[in-house]
């Protein structure tokens, strides 16, 4: 048992030893300030040694040539006990994520004299009791918003010497313990608003060196740093405006950071009607806030100032840094036709503008507005124009993309009426409109047939012969049936005209030269209008059968939609075929008016017989 322990503790002294021995040679470890410290200046190192007591809380590698720091690598080497850390001139240019885990002690850190171009943000979230903080001499350049909001402790901040040029203005958030500043040595030039808003607790801050531009918009820095009563041990300086140039902020007052005043003007030119006041609006912007005057043929307007002996001078303003003055002349007249002029100055300089008054009998009223008024209602002509074209080209497609209505085709007229007589009350309807209805309503309703030409609609009409009169008053029944087998009209009693009967001249009259009598009209019975021959030169439209015998020819017919091949040819004969002495008409599409002619109508309508063209009056068309 004592030999066991007699051992470990030869071990030990030889470890310890050979400790000593390793610092000896390469560094140097000694206590400092109460710390264990180990300093490795201008060793030649590459990367952290391995072989530091874990025990040391104070590493200075200083000089060396390091340039990366690997994620983990102070838990890899055991010192996660450290709370100081000096890297300066290390030639460091990379510095990973997760390069200081485990250095929760850590409270200063020195980076200065690298190479680092941004602020290793992402590497100080694992350093959370930072205090101070080393960055200069890096070429940063540039300070983002948030980069310290990782670092709420931190007390000291030495960003000179950084080659800054741009602070965004929430670049120091986070940084509401800070009390040292330093940002000397660099190439600011001027400050975001809002910038040291965060830094409450600043004592010191240090400006000098850079070439501040001493205007307005670095007004808000110097009212903050008179609020805050900050010393510099070195006051800074201005590198312009010109006026300004070399002169330290200690010596400027507030409104010594200036901006020269802009005219923002709507328009040059005022009008105004005689006898009434004319207004002239100046508009201008500028920090610290502009005096404004007005002149007019080298003389100093001022308010309430007698224009002549019946006109006063009225002066209004309003705003501050966006000032606005307006003039009022009052009871104008044609004479006070001229310029005026608006000045503007402040301690950044002056500006002015000259504004045409013209006083009329009427104002023109165009004139009145603005450019910006005028390339408005331009813009919304522009518009409404290209806004009509575009719904009349939408019209205009759709009207092109409209399928044209179909037209129905005709349908052949039957030559016969039912009923007893002519203008009964109690008469059926004719058999000509029983079937168009049907032909219509197959037209609409038959999706699957095939499609057959249209029957024509020239029709002949020819004389009944005198010994073809039927011996009865009996209907004869028309045998035609419908698709579902029903009677397609009731049979009725037809007439036909003893009148000379013309050949086809014009299609489109009524050719009637000849006067008959109600006398000269014989009843004849309807037949079956299935059956039709061919006309010669002797024969007539219809068989036979219809004059002479009742029940000769009545044999059973079927209808179709549409007439068959030979029913087509036989209807529609040539106009060399008809008999001589028929009478023609023209037959249109269904829902278009036949008008008789003019001779026609009188000389039916100053018959006192009964004719076919019997119905007619003047002014109206007959649908057949």
């Amino acid at each position: 048992m004592g030999l066991s322990v007699f051992l470990l503790y030869a071990v030990t002294v030889l470890g310890v030893a050979a400790s000593g021995d390793k610092c000896a040679d390469e560094c140097s470890c000694k206590w400092k300030s109460g710390k264990r410290t180990v300093e490795c200046i201008d060793r030649a190192l590459t990367s952290i040694p391995e072989w530091i007591d874990p025990e040391t809380q104070v590493l200075d590698t200083s000089n060396n040539d390091i340039r990366h720091l690997p994620s983990n690598i102070f838990v890899r080497v055991r010192l996660t006990n450290l709370q100081r850390l000096y890297l300066r001139e290390c030639r460091i240019d990379r510095i990973d994520g997760e390069a200081l885990a485990g250095l929760t002690n850590l409270v200063e850190l020195d980076l200065s004299n690298n190479l680092l171009t941004a602020v290793p943000s992402s590497s100080f979230t694992d350093t959370p009791f930072l205090r101070d903080l080393v960055l200069a001499y890096n070429p940063l350049e540039k300070i983002r918003s948030l980069t310290f909001e990782s670092t709420p402790n931190l007390v000291k901040l030495d960003l000179s010497h950084t080659q800054l040029a741009e602070i965004e203005s929430k670049g120091f958030r986070g940084l509401d313990l800070l009390e040292s500043l330093k940002l000397n040595n660099n190439r600011l030039s001027t400050l975001q608003p809002g910038t040291f808003e965060p830094l409450n607790k600043l004592t010191s801050i240090e400006l000098h060196d850079n070439p501040w531009i001493c205007n307005c918009h670095l007004r808000e820095m110097k009212m903050w740093l008179v609020k805050h009563n900050l010393p510099t041990l070195v006051a800074p300086v201005c590198h312009g405006p010109e006026q300004l140039l070399k002169r330290a902020f200690t010596d400027l007052g507030i409104d010594d950071f200036a901006c020269r005043p802009v005219m923002l003007i709507a328009s040059r030119y005022a009008e105004a009607t005689i006898g009434e006041n004319a207004s002239i609006v100046c508009r201008v912007s500028a920090i610290p806030p502009p005096k404004v005057k007005w002149y007019w043929n080298g003389r100093l307007l001022t308010n309430h100032s007698a224009f002549s002996s019946y006109q006063k001078i009225l002066i209004f303003e309003e705003g501050q840094f966006r000032k606005r003055s307006t003039l009022i002349l009052t009871n104008a007249q044609e004479a006070d036709s001229s310029e005026f002029y608006c000045v503007a100055e402040n301690q950044a300089g002056s500006a002015e503008a000259n504004f045409t008054l013209h006083v009329s009998l009427r104002t023109a009223g165009m004139s009145t507005l603005g450019s910006g008024q005028i390339a408005g209602i331009s813009a919304a002509l522009v518009v409404l124009i290209l806004f009509i074209l575009l719904i009349i080209l939408v019209l205009f497609i759709r009207l092109r993309r409209m399928p044209l209505k179909d037209v129905k085709s005709s349908v052949p007229m039957e030559p016969a009426a039912s009923g007893d007589g002519l203008g009964g009350d109690n008469n059926p309807p004719s058999a000509t409109s029983t079937t168009r209805r049907k032909h219509e309503e197959i037209e609409t309703t038959s999706f699957g047939l095939e499609s057959k030409p249209p029957a024509s609609l020239h029709l002949s009409y020819v004389q009944r012969p005198q010994a073809a009169v039927l011996q009865d008053n009996e209907y004869a029944t028309i045998n035609r049936f419908d698709d579902q087998s029903q009677p397609a009209m009731p049979a009725g009693a037809c007439f036909s005209s003893t009148t000379s009967l013309m050949p086809i001249d014009n299609p489109d009259l009524i050719r009637d030269t000849r006067r008959g009598s109600a006398e000269d009209i014989t009843p004849y019975g309807v037949a079956d209008y299935g059956r039709v021959e061919p006309i010669d030169d002797g024969k007539m439209l219809y068989s036979s059968c219809l004059w002479e015998a009742r029940d000769a020819c009545r044999t059973s017919v079927s209808v179709s939609a549409y007439p068959s091949k030979e029913t087509l040819a036989v209807v529609a004969p040539a106009v060399e075929q008809f008999p001589p002495g028929a009478k023609q008409m023209r037959v249109w599409q269904k829902g278009v008016p036949v008008l008789p002619p003019v001779s026609a109508l009188k000389r039916v309508l100053g018959s006192t017989r009964s004719s076919p063209d019997e119905g007619y009056q003047e002014g109206t068309g007959t649908d057949v």
